[in-house]
């Protein structure tokens, strides 16, 4: 199942489809905007700096792509006996160019306005004000992309698992975002919430807490909690850095780790720091306890499903 993703699926950082992909929005979007594909490559005025011919070549190309880091794809076991598919990923280098740029729009704003913030990285917008509401439309162009390329590689993991288990039958579907800002009523007034390492949890909604590519993973349903703005953990969140990990992990106890779990081995480091380390930033031992991190926020979700991990892809 997993070689025929792989074929279908590029894996890793700087790694995209060969042509481009198809997708309406790309046009849609350029179209709100008053413009149309060719006015890229003439670097019109009306184009949001992030937009150039090589980034917007790479945008199409990389939908439906995994990227690296931390995301990945998994097939999963249920206590019932269920397989689930699981996979993380988002809008890959176009969110990153958006948040980048804009960002950077920020810290000058701020500076040329003389804002007294503690730290250059806690820049920010004014909802309102030009650049806010560019980024608000932009950073909503982002989530799209990252919905759909989360969906694109869904059906290429369904498809090849449909080629082993012709009458396999899929059931409830939960797509859900993380790393965004969003306008809601939170304390009788609309508050702008930004979920960084965190999904929404509102009542009754349906989310996802993974643990690492070798320890459970949970289908949660938020319980609404005021108290963090309706949200819950994104993940079981780190506890060493990847170069940490690398340095400090032993591999044979990694590799134990993941006893059980199909995955593709450690891979050496390309970075010349580490030159000669195994990478084990995703190995199980880098990450929290993930019973620890439900067990700590049960006053906001609602565990529904214990999922143990039978293989992975690891971006």
């Amino acid at each position: 199942i997993f070689q025929l993703v792989k074929k279908r699926t590029p894996v890793g950082e700087g790694h995209s489809h060969p042509k481009h992909q198809v997708w309406k929005y790309f046009d849609e979007f350029l179209n709100e905007l008053g413009l149309s594909k060719w006015d890229i490559d003439s670097k019109h005025q009306k184009l949001p700096p992030w937009i150039h011919s090589k980034g917007w070549d790479l945008d199409a190309k990389n939908l439906g792509t995994l990227g690296g880091g931390n995301h990945f794809i998994e097939l999963q076991e249920s206590e019932d006996g269920l397989l689930w598919l699981m996979l993380h990923s988002g809008s890959r280098n176009l969110g990153y160019r958006i948040a980048s740029y804009y960002h950077k729009q920020a810290q000058k704003l701020n500076k040329k306005s003389g804002v007294n913030i503690p730290n250059n990285d806690l820049a920010f917008l004014t909802a309102d004000s030009i650049e806010g509401k560019a980024y608000i439309r932009d950073m909503k162009f982002a989530l799209n992309y990252a919905r759909e390329n989360r969906a694109r590689m869904m059906t290429v993991l369904k498809e090849a698992l449909s080629n082993f288990f012709p009458n396999v039958q899929f059931q409830q579907e939960i797509n859900i975002h993380h790393n965004y800002a969003a306008l809601e009523p939170h304390f009788k007034q609309q508050v702008w919430v930004h979920r960084k390492g965190a999904t929404s949890a509102k009542k009754g909604e349906k989310g996802i807490i993974p643990g690492s590519m070798g320890t459970p993973s949970y289908i949660v349903e938020g319980l609404g909690n005021p108290e963090s703005f309706m949200s819950c953990s994104h993940g079981a969140g780190r506890v060493l850095g990847r170069m940490e990990a690398s340095r400090t992990l032993s591999p044979e106890e990694c590799t134990r780790s993941m006893e059980g779990v199909i995955f593709d081995h450690w891979k050496k480091h390309k970075r010349k720091k580490l030159k000669g380390l195994l990478d084990l930033g995703e190995a199980p031992g880098a990450y929290k306890n993930i019973q620890e991190v439900i067990d700590a926020q049960l006053d906001l979700i609602k565990p529904l499903v214990r999922l143990k991990p039978l293989g992975v892809i690891k971006g």
